[in-house]
């Protein structure tokens, strides 16, 4: 799939049917300086997304408003300036962007309305509805070998859950072992991490976040997991351009610590959201299943495992979930 870029007339009909009223093509089009047929176009390919905007004779209207991503929304709340940020219409992946686009010298984040091929741990697919959720990914430079790199997942996803909860106090988060996000015991997100070496000792890092967020009313077939959206706990469409500053600001804050001071800085904290934490669980391993008490991670964000005997188990792989009897 080609990568498209956020085209600004796209946002600004948006913004025109958010009223909920009928528009005309050609009132739409004299307000934006644009033919009837450019504005019928714009409709079209925004209804392949399955947009409900209603078609009638009189002219269009949207059921329910969508705001869009906004670059000058979300910049503020980047303190670096250097710090690049592309939206994009439609990707396969944000992270498939960042990696084709590499090497990258400075900061750079990858925000997409839609992802044709969007992933999270284990090449499950990642659904991606067009303008309801956050598909973003980031890179970023760490003067550490790869090996100093563990633990980072964790930290992404302590540092997310930090944002949300600023966001707004109501949102509690707490964190699966190594990277998903849960509330009510059910999926709101993950983190993808993937990393590669460079010369020097340096290591490169493209981070990706998938967050549910104003996904109430919509219906996904084929997911294996219950999952809830920022929107069925405020019951409310939240302006997602905020809550992606909010994560960003406190993404890269976090990354500065992370760069001097590792993984040990926020264990406090992720034992604070840790869901698995004294609690049965079931690790699939890829060779087969364990089972026993999750006792934490150590200081390598590796997951601990107290099994029948009493011996604790370290892990740096698996799908673990809470086991019931």
């Amino acid at each position: 799939m080609i990568p498209h870029k956020l085209s600004s007339t796209i946002p600004q009909i948006l913004n025109i049917l958010n009223d909920g009223r009928i528009h005309t093509g050609i009132d739409i089009g004299n307000d934006l300086g644009i033919s009837r047929t450019a504005v019928w176009k714009v409709i079209k390919r925004l209804q392949k997304y399955n947009i409900d905007i209603q078609s009638q004779h009189k002219g269009y209207y949207l059921k329910e408003p969508l705001i869009l991503l906004d670059q000058r929304k979300i910049e503020p709340f980047l303190a670096d300036k250097r710090i690049s940020l592309e939206i994009f219409e439609t990707l396969e992946s944000t992270s498939h962007y960042l990696k084709s686009i590499m090497p990258l010298e400075n900061q750079t984040v990858c925000l997409s309305e839609y992802q044709s091929m969007g992933r999270g741990r284990l090449g499950r697919r990642w659904l991606s509805p067009f303008g309801h959720n956050i598909y973003c990914s980031l890179s970023s430079i760490f003067k550490k070998d790869i090996v100093e790199m563990s633990g980072l997942s964790l930290v992404v996803a302590v540092l997310t859950a930090n944002a949300l909860e600023s966001f707004n106090p109501r949102l509690k988060v707490g964190l699966k072992w190594p990277n998903d996000l849960y509330m009510n015991n059910q999926k709101l997100g993950g983190i993808l991490i993937e990393l590669m070496g460079e010369a020097y000792g340096n290591c490169q890092a493209i981070i990706g976040i998938g967050l549910n967020v104003n996904m109430k009313d919509i219906k996904l077939a084929g997911l294996d997991q219950p999952w809830i959206s920022l929107e069925h706990i405020t019951q409310e469409k939240l302006d997602r351009n905020f809550i992606v500053g909010y994560i960003l600001r406190t993404i890269f804050e976090g990354l500065d610590v992370f760069q001097h001071k590792g993984l040990e800085a926020f264990l406090p904290e992720w034992e604070k959201y840790d869901l698995l934490r004294n609690q049965k669980v079931s690790l699939n391993t890829g060779a087969g299943k364990v089972f026993g008490i999750a006792r934490g991670v150590d200081s390598q964000g590796l997951l601990l495992v107290e099994d029948s005997t009493g011996s604790i188990q370290k892990f740096s792989y698996g799908d673990a979930s809470l086991f019931k009897d």
